[in-house]
């Protein structure tokens, strides 16, 4: 396994790979006697170059970029004196381009790239619209659910009032009940509104990320997996396990060019993701944000309705008839 490839994909998280950690550099190894390997099928063998190249560009950070190899494992006497693999053959298509050719082919595709985003994004926009106008649905019912819940008792009440006006209902007088209900009746109720909203807000975050994963993965490996870089790949990855071998400077030359070629697309990849994350936090905050604010004035303009109701009505009385009927039932079950 080439051992820049290894270095990364040993240190790479089980995480989502937004925010990868950084991997540790690899440690010297002593050089051990190479292995007669029974032959292996070259369609496999390139499929794993190119998965090994996907990794290293979906979990590198800019750190382990810039401490990448720029130039190839020091020789020694002692690694001369065993037997290294057979030379590689330079594929000709590889010398048929130059690293100015490569450095255009990368360019031009990061150009078709900031098209395809526009697009992306557009489309996550008009996703995010549909979400919301289907949130009407969900608001109406929030509100009955609402209206029905503080209207009743229920159990799940003797958990969320923290004072003792339950255990003393009975003892109460009509001034009591409406300071309690202007005060932390208010506050349960307001408690309920940002349990909700934050559920849908967190909903509608966890698919955006999820989105914007999926598509950008999509993105750069298409670009791994163009014919003449998996070629390359491939090729660069034979004669880095056979370099003690390897005195062709010219080799040595385009070896390093072909690292220095993949720091700079790395640490521009990085860069245009970091750049477009950036990008969909703020646009999150757009038209969610406008339609919790206005849901937020109507939800206070009904919570003070609802409030002035329910003392007008003194509700409090449906409360203690209703909370005795469920209460004796409950130490019977308890104590039988």
């Amino acid at each position: 396994m080439d051992p820049y490839y290894r270095q990364v994909y040993d240190y790479v998280p089980n995480a989502q790979p937004m925010y990868p950690r950084q991997p540790a550099p690899p440690r010297p190894q002593r050089p051990q006697r190479p292995q007669q390997m029974p032959p292996t099928n070259n369609n496999s063998r390139s499929l794993v170059t190119s998965i090994f190249s996907a990794i290293m560009y979906l979990f590198s950070s800019s750190s382990v970029l810039n401490n990448g190899i720029t130039q190839p494992p020091p020789m020694s006497n002692n690694t001369l004196q065993y037997n290294a693999p057979q030379a590689i053959e330079y594929h000709p298509r590889l010398l048929e381009k130059t690293e100015e050719w490569k450095d255009n082919e990368w360019k031009n595709w990061m150009t078709k790239l900031e098209g395809e985003w526009i697009e992306f994004n557009t489309t996550i926009e008009k996703e995010k619209v549909k979400w919301l106008n289907g949130k009407e649905k969900d608001w109406d019912e929030f509100m009955q659910v609402m209206e029905s819940k503080w209207m009743h008792y229920h159990d799940e009440l003797e958990d969320d009032v923290k004072s003792d006006i339950l255990k003393r209902s009975l003892t109460l007088d009509e001034s009591e009940w409406k300071e309690w209900m202007k005060t932390e009746g208010k506050e349960l109720m307001e408690k309920d509104w940002k349990n909700w909203i934050t559920d849908n807000e967190s909903y509608l975050d966890v698919w955006s990320v999820k989105e914007w994963l999926k598509w950008k993965n999509q993105r750069i490996v298409t670009w791994i997996m163009t014919d003449w870089k998996c070629e390359e790949d491939e090729y660069w990855s034979k004669w880095e396990e056979s370099w003690a071998k390897s005195l062709n400077l010219k080799d040595r030359n385009n070896w390093l060019n072909w690292r220095e070629r993949l720091n700079k697309e790395m640490v521009q990849w990085n860069s245009w993701v970091m750049t477009k994350e950036q990008q969909i936090r703020e646009n999150r905050s757009n038209n969610w944000s406008k339609w919790k604010s206005d849901k937020h004035v109507m939800f206070n303009l009904w919570m003070e309705s609802f409030i002035n109701k329910w003392i007008r009505e003194k509700q409090w009385f449906v409360w203690v008839k209703e909370r005795n009927q469920h209460r004796p039932r409950g130490r019977y079950i308890t104590y039988k």
